[in-house]
């Protein structure tokens, strides 16, 4: 199976117009249909609400996706990246077949929690591809922040609550959150604010999607550094790029700000 961006971990906030793939199209080649009816699926899964992804569902399907335990996190968080091999799938006949993918999931805040690794199955039912089954097959949880290298865990807390509120406003591609937890001296360092919130927003595709925490390191009593890891999806397609950044937090008279924002080079 072709592999996600591994890492240690902008919300796809635009909507797609997803629509059950066709079985038969002006496109002959059977296998390019499935893999398009694959990705439609995975796809509207990265969005925000299941609604999209409940309309390539088969009614049973939709019916166990709402009900079961064992679907992963289904109204408390989503799948932010995904992949698979093409190769891979396998017709048991012309009107089913199966395929292995592998997805990143992130909570409510867009920090990535786990990579799941499931069995989706498809049949045609009236010329449209529905996913009639997902087995579930593994999840590899991420891990969590470490070392928590501060001088006062409680301080480090507050400060890496700044740093999440931030993130959220940043992957969100909403800036009136981040600007929130901004210094003046950061704020500052921008010509305008139409400037500013375009830094916060971005590229719009490929965009990030989700993050995960590294490392957070206190500098000196006021101040401490977060690293994490960044990344950036396509809209509706497979596969993920990982990129490095860096946050500055430092203490002010009454709380914390984010005093730098940069990504590596």
């Amino acid at each position: 199976m072709a592999k996600l961006t591994r890492i240690a971990a902008l919300s796809l906030s635009g909507t797609l117009l997803l629509v059950p793939y066709r079985a038969y199209a002006q496109n002959p080649n059977a296998s390019d249909l499935r893999a398009a009816a694959v990705e439609s699926f995975m796809a509207a899964r990265t969005l925000p609400h299941n609604v999209e992804a409940r309309k390539l569902m088969t009614a049973s399907l939709e019916d166990d996706y709402l009900r079961a335990k064992r679907f992963i996190r289904v109204r408390s968080g989503r799948v932010v990246a995904f992949d698979f091999n093409a190769a891979n799938i396998r017709a048991t006949s012309d009107k089913e077949f199966a395929v292995e993918v592998e997805s990143l999931w992130a909570d409510l805040n867009e920090q990535i929690f786990a990579t799941v690794y499931e069995r989706l199955k498809f049949i045609r039912l009236k010329d449209e591809w529905l996913v009639n089954d997902i087995d579930f097959l593994r999840s590899e949880p991420r891990r969590r922040l470490l070392p928590f290298n501060v001088v006062s865990e409680k301080r480090g807390k507050l400060a890496l609550g700044v740093a999440k509120k931030f993130m959220k406003g940043v992957l969100n591609r909403d800036p009136q959150l981040a600007m929130l937890s901004l210094t003046q001296s950061f704020q500052s360092r921008f010509k305008s604010q139409e400037e500013l919130e375009s830094f916060l927003k971005g590229p719009d595709d490929p965009r990030f999607s989700a993050y995960e925490l590294q490392t957070l390191t206190q500098k000196d009593p006021k101040e401490m550094e977060v690293k994490l890891t960044l990344v950036s999806v396509s809209k509706g397609k497979r596969g993920s790029k990982s990129q490095e950044a860096r946050l500055v937090v430092r203490e002010g008279r009454t709380d914390w700000n984010i005093d730098e924002f940069e990504l590596a080079k």
